[in-house]
């Protein structure tokens, strides 16, 4: 992966793009299952989550440009396009309002600071940094977000054995991302620069 190298194309058409991020096998640590029958609401709700996965998803791509001098050039990156649509949101099976519960639960004991809040979508790419290349050929811009999942098992209070446990995950994001970065279309490098050059690089015309 090229740190710190980023593309801007003129005149390029806007891309469309959508890929799914890019993740890396993990196992969560097993959950007990949620002691849940009656259709009564949970009282005092205590949520348990597994280790929470960060997983590099492909957020921004820009159109490829080409680079014909010896040394390269300068690259710009304020063409970026979002590839996917990413928001902080949670998933219950004891329904919507529990699982903003458990997002909310989540962000108080992560020790990731300044988790966007529930409902929250990546927000577009803000910068305009500008770097360089030092050879030659075909480049596109892209970005990364850290994604953050975890799953969990809602516990009701031992005196309402009425209350039904639950279970669901939660999908969020590190804040002060995305990390802009740059590809070449000859030889991509891991597998978010490989979905980069896939969605973007063309033939030179």
């Amino acid at each position: 992966m090229t740190h710190g190298r980023l593309v801007r194309s003129a005149g390029a058409a806007a891309l469309e793009l959508a890929v799914a991020g890019c993740t890396a096998p993990q196992h969560d640590r097993a959950l007990p299952a949620p002691s849940a029958t009656a259709p009564a609401d949970c009282t005092d709700p205590r949520y348990e989550f597994t280790p929470a996965v960060e997983t590099e998803t492909l957020t921004y791509v820009t159109p490829p440009v080409t680079l014909t001098a010896p040394d390269g050039g300068p690259l710009h990156f304020s063409d970026a396009r979002p590839v996917q649509p990413l928001t902080a949101t949670a998933a219950s099976s004891a329904g919507d309002a529990d699982a903003r519960r458990a997002y909310d639960a989540f962000v108080r004991q992560s020790p990731t600071p300044e988790l966007p809040g529930y409902g929250s979508p990546l927000e577009p790419y803000r910068g305009n940094p500008v770097t360089g290349t030092d050879r030659p050929g075909r480049y596109v811009g892209y970005a990364f977000n850290w994604v953050i999942t975890s799953s969990f098992v809602r516990h009701c209070a031992p005196t309402a054995p009425r209350s039904p446990g639950a279970f669901g995950t939660v999908t969020t994001l590190r804040p002060a991302f995305p990390v802009a970065l740059v590809a070449d279309c000859a030889a991509p490098r891991g597998e978010v620069q490989r979905r980069a050059t896939l969605l973007a690089c063309t033939p030179p015309s």
